[in-house]
């Protein structure tokens, strides 16, 4: 099997991603994300997704030494199939379809075991320590502290900003509809962390991103590409090597995993820098609300 890189395909892809922002890194950006994934997607939808057009992605097959886009995907596809592949190998685990139709829970539960594992490993080496402490007495030192993230992001931010506050430190996780009320209200002494999983800041809330930045508002970036409009915003960018499909995939079982990690550790880092008083704070709070918890909400103790 021939090494990955060494298709002008995806080196192309690569180096793209690594260019100035614009079009051209917008399309590399999304092959690199959904790989092989983009095998049913027409030219149209390739274009939409990657929020370009077909005139793009023919000038993309161009630059890259094709005649056209339909070289250039065939080929594109051969390669990444075959990256893939070596990544399955290599992981022990498919990470975008890490069990068939029929498979029985317990190969189910094996498959999951060795995607965390594989996450747990990613994160351990690929996040920098020095930025993980910086990005958490920049929360520490704030006033006020707002998570923004969609979907699963959503759910996974609301769990940070609750275990930040247990530990005194005032943080919001705002429904998507109440995003642009409250980031109105931040100027330079608060901080804002936001989780995306391909680092655009085309959608809200993560659009508000830039304004806020302009405010002096302390921005930190936990995503998959460090390279991105988000990542090149942010004061601190926790980030992760990208491994499964954006749309292709069962779920965001890889990326879902190392998103959760990187934002317990940055808790953690919190908790650490204020041991004694993080843990005062947090049994002096358990303490104030345990009369009116529910007899078996007992994880908070």
């Amino acid at each position: 099997m021939r090494a990955p890189d060494e298709n002008r395909t995806i080196s192309f892809a690569q180096e793209a991603s690594l260019g100035l922002p614009g079009s051209i890194k917008q399309v590399a950006d999304f092959l690199l994300s959904e790989g092989t994934g983009i095998a049913p997607l027409t030219m149209a939808q390739i274009a939409a997704r990657s929020y370009t057009s077909k005139p793009t992605l023919v000038r993309f097959a161009k630059q890259a030494g094709y005649a056209g886009w339909k070289d250039y995907r065939h080929d594109f596809l051969v390669a990444m199939a075959q990256q893939e592949a070596h990544d399955a190998q290599q992981a022990d685990v498919d990470v975008n379809f890490p069990f068939a139709a029929g498979a029985a829970g317990k190969e189910i539960v094996t498959s999951l075991l060795r995607i965390q594992s594989l996450a747990g490993r990613e994160v351990e080496h690929s996040l920098d320590h020095t930025t993980l402490e910086q990005a958490a007495t920049a929360l520490l030192t704030a006033r006020t502290v707002l998570c923004l993230g969609v979907m699963q992001n959503l759910h996974r931010n609301k769990i940070f900003a609750s275990n930040l506050s247990l530990i005194g430190v005032l943080c919001h996780q705002p429904e998507p509809h109440e995003a642009a009320p409250m980031a109105r209200w931040l100027t330079e002494g608060d901080c804002v962390v936001v989780t995306s999983y391909a680092g655009g800041i085309e959608h809200m809330p993560v659009a508000l991103v830039p304004q806020l930045k302009e405010r002096g508002v302390k921005v930190i970036a936990v995503t998959n590409a460090e390279r991105s409009p988000l990542g090149d915003l942010a004061d601190y960018c926790l980030s992760f090597r990208p491994r499964e499909h954006y749309h292709a995939k069962v779920a965001a079982f890889y990326s879902g995993t190392c998103t959760s990690l990187i934002l317990d550790a940055l808790f953690a880092c919190c908790y650490a820098q204020r041991f004694e008083e993080s843990r005062a704070s947090r049994e002096r709070l358990i303490s104030d609300i345990d009369p009116y918890l529910p007899k078996d909400f007992t994880h908070m103790k």
